[in-house]
């Protein structure tokens, strides 16, 4: 197994993380044999949500220090500590939630795409936002992702390169925390800071990734969005809808979607 899933989650959103991965092992049983890992600074203690999502099959705990715990270090220390043998990860907001099941086909593809083409480093699997209609086709239904793109990185599933990935977000922390102490806020406020400016995906982040992570040897790809419709997005390879969590609340559908699933998030 050269892949696995990262969901990055909080004490305060691990209900969703419940939902999220009792879905993907409802709805994706072909996925079985694909590890996740749940990384957090919390513990899974007796009737926890989180000692419940480890008897998931599969499923393993990542254990993050405090100082690893806001919302950047947290994606770099998870993905940092995944055992080595995995070379490509596809994280995962906890927000994500499945309910039908993923593209076998398509997923399999991307994963033979990382394996054969050292020069592809990342694949979006939920075209939400992109490509651009004018993008250059990479193969079938891929496109390179390229100058036509506002957003050039984005949290949507994407499967990447473990290295690649990591490299972007140890360079994206630096340059938040260069903008961070210039901006005069106390020190507290670091990690909302990061969520408010939306450090990764603004257009400081879109130009640091573009400087940084692309390039004729560094190409990103999107799957092809096949309509302009919202629903669209159940059509993706990761199909779900971005996103439940809307500016730290759970949105109405999604309230419903937990019920329907038998989760309680009242």
């Amino acid at each position: 197994m050269s892949w696995c899933i990262l969901v990055n989650t909080t004490p305060k959103y691990m209900p969703y993380a419940e939902v999220q991965i009792a879905c993907i092992r409802r709805y994706a049983p072909g996925l079985d044999e694909t590890p996740i890992f749940i990384a957090t600074e919390m513990r899974p203690k007796s009737g926890s949500h989180l000692e419940r999502i480890l008897k998931f099959k599969n499923t393993f705990h990542i254990f993050l220090q405090e100082e690893e715990s806001g919302f950047l270090e947290s994606r770099l220390a998870g993905v940092g500590y995944l055992p080595e043998n995995f070379e490509y990860v596809l994280p995962l907001q906890e927000d994500f939630w499945l309910d039908r099941i993923p593209d076998y086909t398509k997923l399999s593809e991307a994963v033979h795409i990382l394996e054969t083409d050292i020069r592809v480093q990342s694949i979006r699997l939920m075209p939400s936002p992109g490509p651009h209609q004018n993008d250059e086709t990479y193969r079938g239904a891929w496109k390179i992702l390229g100058k036509n793109d506002p957003y050039k990185f984005t949290y949507q599933a994407t499967m990447w390169r473990v290295d690649a990935y990591r490299g972007f977000l140890e360079q994206i922390l630096k340059s938040a925390s260069r903008g961070f102490h210039s901006s005069g806020l106390p020190s507290d406020n670091w990690s909302k800071y990061c969520i408010r400016v939306n450090v990764a995906e603004n257009l400081d982040g879109q130009a640091l990734f573009s400087d940084l992570c692309m390039g004729p040897n560094k190409l990103h790809l999107s799957i092809e969005r096949s309509h302009p419709k919202p629903n669209a997005v159940f059509l993706a390879p990761w199909p779900y809808r971005p996103t439940a969590v809307v500016q730290g609340s759970l949105e109405p559908w999604a309230k419903e979607f937990a019920k329907r699933e038998g989760f309680n998030l009242e």
